[in-house]
């Protein structure tokens, strides 16, 4: 997936400004940034919720303007506040998400269950959406995309909130596996220790723009005093003295 000079404005505010960000199969990027930094407005660009003004997204080589229904079917979305349907139980969520992906019964329904076991979920699995947790709330809709056979194009908005140690350390473990498996992942976070431990590369925005990209090592040749992401996301942020 990537997009290339992409820029959004909302009135006079430029959210996102000449955006240039690819993540290939086989990796994880980290898109790092303060709160209000574009990082939400990036992916619900990258997932064709709203359009850019200006700028090419493409998803598995389909644009997400001229080809829409081609780029979301190969797209995985995660948001960090999620829009569901409060009266379907979570297992009727499930099955309905992988219908809209057009998953066979029989291969959704094995996926679910060890999803389920995966995350430990049997015990939800017939509650209602509208009375989950935040947690279980983000374990039925990863669950839900997960439904598919890999390898994903995933674009992840704060995955690991609202998840217990537990189910966090399980997500972290899964989504190695799926980026060793082929995966592209996405996987938008203000919370730098997340970032640290799962991406192989990093984006850092700030105020709308790209203020740094690169490994941790790449990152930390430009700020040799850094010991960790943190202190360089500080000083590229302007949080403290470069």
């Amino acid at each position: 997936m990537s997009l290339d000079n992409v820029t959004k404005r909302f009135g006079k505010k430029v959210a996102v400004r000449k955006l240039n960000l690819k993540v290939n199969p086989g990796e994880i990027v980290g898109l790092v940034g303060p709160n209000g930094a574009g990082k939400t407005t990036t992916l619900r660009m990258l997932t064709g919720i709203i359009r850019a003004n200006s700028g090419n997204i493409k998803v598995d080589g389909y644009d997400i303007r001229d080809k829409p229904i081609q780029a979301k079917e190969r797209i995985g979305y995660i948001p960090e506040k999620p829009t569901c349907y409060p009266s379907l139980t979570a297992r009727e969520y499930i099955m309905f998400t992988a219908r809209i992906y057009s998953v066979p019964h029989e291969t959704a329904l094995i996926r679910m269950r060890e999803f389920i076991e995966l995350f430990h979920f049997d015990e939800f699995i017939d509650t209602y959406i509208g009375i989950l947790s935040k947690g279980n709330l983000q374990r039925a809709l990863l669950i839900g995309i997960f439904t598919r056979e890999p390898p994903y194009i995933l674009a992840l908005d704060e995955p690991i909130y609202g998840l217990d140690p537990r189910g966090a350390w399980n997500l972290k473990k899964l989504l190695r596996q799926l980026r060793d498996d082929g995966s592209a992942i996405l996987v938008s976070t203000h919370i730098l220790e997340v970032a640290a431990d799962l991406c192989d590369r990093f984006v850092i925005m700030n105020e709308g723009d790209v203020v740094g990209k690169g490994t941790i090592d790449e990152l930390k040749a430009l700020f040799p005093e850094a010991v960790s992401l943190e202190e360089i996301f500080l000083s590229l942020t302007g949080g403290i003295p470069k």
